[in-house]
């Protein structure tokens, strides 16, 4: 068994010198993140520093003195990895022991203030791209970096003016789409989700309370989630209200945890979660199309995502979650496992971090259509496969193409016992609906729009 030891490191930064505090003292924390500029901020308790230490940690209320603020990043996690989970400007920060204790206490209350700071003050003449001004005027905002924006399309038809707190003038352009998440800028429509690993969080695994509608919003509670950001994905699978059970997009949350090698607390996140104006599996509610999901924002590119997985990817994406990569002993098809598929040279961590629910979608996908094959055209033979999924520094260390099928799981290299590969190339290259290649040892096969000339290996 897998033993999980929560540690955290705080670190603060004067103009002089960087001060840092970490496990095993104690540190007691309420950050809470989310999409609307006052809800970052973060009420940071450290036990019993010394005394020197709690002299440079000072920082009074009234100091208006830019020369004597001073920045706080906090990080948390399990078994020494840490995430950021909040950064920001101390506003104050004192010590004090209540009465009949013997604990000496720092608390830092620190805010997330970029998104205040920073004025904006430009005249775009008609033609200028929405884009361009959103850059031009993210530039403005100095300690923020630039992170998941989708297509902005479209230009002014007339000139245009925009003056006041930047954060505000980049929501009047994008109509309240616009967030800055622990010095991350981010624009991101209602459909819209950012496109990283979504966790599956149910009974066993961390969910600490049936999930609560409040209007239109979810609400659950749940361990201690370090990796969370605003705008994600987040799955729910209850069995004591089943009905909620879906994907839905993190819009805020509160992580509110004790870390100590002296005393046990709480550790938890609490989350709401964009339903939308319907119920359940709000994954489908914001679309025209009802077989569509959230469309997956990455940096600038939009991914339009209209598949629904099956409830054995559901199942294999939790087991992989669960158990840190580890592959479960299930078949996908009766001639194909899962291990044949996503396993041969790809680490487990890769797994956790890569096999996406959409590139599992994909393995399943194209196992069930090499099975159709193998039924009709070779039955009873045994496929042997070399490779199927393969992680990006799996596929570099065998040389195949950054453009590679096999990153997304829609590839496959494979022999078929008793059959040489070349009569395997040329039945597949009659039926196979993609590009078929011909190596000495195998045959491989991805799915693709064309026949046309291989984009992969």
């Amino acid at each position: 068994m897998i033993k999980f030891q929560a540690t955290y490191r705080v670190t603060i930064y004067t103009q002089n010198e960087t001060i840092t505090v970490g496990y095993p003292l104690t540190c007691k924390f309420n950050v809470t993140r989310g999409v609307f500029s006052e809800a970052s901020k973060a009420t940071i308790q450290l036990y019993n520093l010394a005394p020197a230490t709690r002299e440079k940690i000072f920082q009074d209320c009234f100091t208006l003195d830019e020369s004597q603020w001073k920045y706080v990043h906090l990080e948390a996690g399990y078994n020494n990895s840490l995430s950021l989970i909040f950064k920001g400007r101390i506003l104050q920060a004192y010590s004090n022991r209540s009465g009949g204790q013997t604990d000496v206490i720092t608390e830092i209350q620190a805010q997330a203030l970029d998104v205040f700071d920073c004025q904006s003050s430009y005249y775009f003449a008609a033609g200028t791209t929405y884009k361009d001004a959103y850059n031009i005027m993210a530039s403005d905002m100095p300690n923020v970096t630039i992170g998941n924006t989708g297509n902005i399309e479209g230009s002014f038809l007339t000139a245009t003016t925009f003056d006041g707190n930047t954060h505000e003038q980049l929501n009047k352009l994008t109509g309240g789409h616009t967030f800055v998440d622990n010095g991350v800028l981010n624009t991101i429509m209602d459909n819209e989700a950012i496109d990283v690993p979504v966790p599956v969080i149910d009974d066993t695994n961390g969910l600490l309370e049936t999930p609560r509608r409040r209007d239109a919003n979810l609400e659950i509670s749940m361990l201690f989630e370090p990796t969370l950001i605003v705008g994600q994905l987040l799955e729910i699978k209850s069995t004591v209200s089943p009905n909620f059970n879906g994907q839905y997009k993190v819009i805020g949350f509160t992580h509110d945890c004790l870390i100590s090698a002296s005393q046990a607390g709480t550790r938890r996140t609490n989350v709401s979660l964009w339903i939308g104006a319907l119920l359940p599996g709000a994954d489908v509610a914001l679309s025209q199309n009802p077989d569509a999901g959230f469309n997956k924002v990455k940096g600038d590119k939009i991914a339009i995502v209209n598949e629904q997985q099956p409830s054995a990817v559901r199942e294999v994406y939790r087991y992989l979650q669960k158990n840190a990569g580890k592959i479960p002993d299930t078949q996908i098809t009766k001639s194909i496992s899962w291990k044949q598929m996503i396993g041969n040279n790809n680490t487990d961590a890769e797994r956790v971090s890569q096999c996406t629910l959409s590139v599992l979608t994909n393995v399943y996908n194209t196992a069930q259509t090499m099975q159709n094959v193998i039924n009709k055209y070779y039955p009873g033979k045994k496929i042997t496969i070399n490779s199927g999924w393969r992680s990006t520094r799996n596929n570099s260390s065998c040389n195949g193409k950054p453009t590679s099928r096999h990153l997304q799981g829609l590839a496959i290299d494979f022999t078929i016992g008793g059959v040489t590969p070349y009569s395997v190339y040329k039945l597949m290259s009659q039926i196979w609906n993609g590009w078929v290649g011909r190596y000495a040892t195998f045959t491989h096969v991805q799915i693709n729009s064309s026949k046309g000339k291989a984009n992969d290996r």
